[in-house]
């Protein structure tokens, strides 16, 4: 784990606030399910939030402050253009969903950036174990929902599954997929009582009825397992055997449960859909249309929507983006793939500026795994690089990551973490 220094109040209220990301999503959900509000105590306290990062960033003293600084300067510039440029030349422009859209791409950015100042100062805890409460918060709390029959489906239609108190189970399923990982490493190196609150965050990507729940589950544990025998093997780093054979267990217990899960009932239902018959002991043929329906749940037909605004757009919007929705004439839609909705809302240029802190923590770690292999062989490195990883394929294919505050929020802790991880090796590295 990082070094911590000793108490800085203001940085401990900063992960309160990240344990509370459950209960304002539960706030948010009841305000728009029961009230109807467009604009709810969450999404003010987040944005709240994103106030208080620019205000840190700019008067508090860091490392790097002129580099970080500059980048935000630079982004806030292209914000400024981009918005001229819609207002301008968009079809139809609309302020408010403009601005709300542009707020939640920054979001990711602006998260990022703070708690990579805030973790080089370290704590007397690990911002991941703050986060692994939020998960299994988040978890427990769709237990309870699911348990006592209260919860909100996940599909206004034919689909099983719940969200548990939440609103939307894209946005949840995401957290607990990235967070399941964090959670995991904790159940086989901390207390016992971990271990049920792994299995409520694994109940809880069940009960979602979604591919991205069933996959993050598949995905944890095959790693889990496989890099406990590695290390095992390689460094001698022994996990609990209890708490090893326990892991195989429901491993084993997950696949033979799966016919049983809503994601298989929901599976079955959209290849009926597709008209996809499967006869008994035969293997299912799917033409390449059907395929990509089953893998984007019909986000592709919006794609193909961008891809004709895009090429029909004048060239200030290419390098500058169409904003939100595209060049749309009827109805604002976004594709619901993060990478693709960023690039087409903000152009070339945008998108090449929001991709700079992905290829930093990249460039950071491909580095460090060359020059320190052995030290960035650890189960809790791996495990937060599968939840990275995770949150990275999440946001691709179906999105609500990167663009949804309450979930990018994990993701900016998870990737600040390991670049902080990675460079407090090489600082130990250069003082031996």
């Amino acid at each position: 784990m990082l070094r911590i220094e000793k108490g800085n109040r203001m940085l401990w209220l900063i992960m309160v606030f990240l344990l509370l990301q459950p209960v304002i999503d539960v706030l948010t959900s009841l305000s728009i399910r029961l009230n109807d509000q467009a604009f709810t105590l969450g999404l003010a306290m987040r944005f709240g939030f994103l106030l208080f990062i620019c205000v840190y960033l700019l008067l508090a003293s860091y490392v790097r402050k002129p580099v970080i600084l500059g980048y935000l300067l630079l982004f806030c510039l292209f914000v400024v253009l981009s918005i001229g440029v819609q207002f301008t030349m968009k079809p139809v422009f609309m302020w408010g969903p403009e601005l709300k859209w542009l707020l939640k791409n920054v979001y990711f950015v602006g998260c990022f950036l703070f708690f990579l100042v805030v973790f080089r100062r370290g704590f007397r805890i690990s911002p991941l174990f703050y986060l692994m409460l939020a998960v299994i918060l988040t978890g427990a709390i769709m237990t309870v929902a699911g348990l006592s029959n209260t919860a909100f489906a996940s599909y206004d239609y034919w689909k099983s599954g719940h969200v548990g108190w939440f609103y939307a189970g894209n946005e949840i399923g995401a957290i607990l997929a990235m967070g399941l990982p964090v959670v995991l490493y904790f159940a086989l190196k901390g207390s016992w009582w971990l271990m049920v609150g792994l299995l409520m965050v694994m109940y809880g990507l069940l009960a979602l009825g979604t591919k991205v729940g069933y996959g993050a589950i598949l995905i944890t544990l095959l790693i889990g397992i496989c890099t406990s025998i590695v290390l095992r093997l390689v460094k001698r780093e022994y996990i609990q055997t209890f708490k090893f054979v326990t892991l195989s267990i429901l491993f084993v217990v997950f696949i033979l449960l799966t016919p049983y899960t809503p994601v298989a009932h929901n599976m079955e239902l959209q290849l009926d859909w597709l008209g996809v018959s499967k006869e008994e002991g035969e293997t299912p043929v799917m033409t390449s249309a059907q395929q990509d329906n089953i893998i984007y749940s019909g986000r592709e037909t919006y794609w193909e929507d961008y891809q004709a605004y895009f090429q029909a757009a004048p060239w200030m919007q290419k390098l500058f983006g169409m904003g939100y929705g595209g060049n749309f004439t009827d109805e604002a839609k976004t594709i619901e793939m993060d990478f693709l909705d960023l690039f087409y809302s903000l152009g070339i240029i945008g998108f090449s500026l929001y991709l700079l802190p992905f290829i930093y923590m990249l460039w950071q770690l491909i580095k460090q795994t060359f020059q320190n292999r052995k030290q960035m062989m650890e189960l809790e490195v791996i495990l937060v690089l599968t939840g990275i990883a995770l949150g990275l394929g999440i946001a691709f294919i179906a999105g609500h990551v990167l663009t949804a505050p309450g979930v990018s929020i994990y993701l900016a802790v998870l990737m600040a973490w390991l670049t902080c991880r990675i460079q407090y090796v090489q600082a130990e590295n250069s003082l031996n």
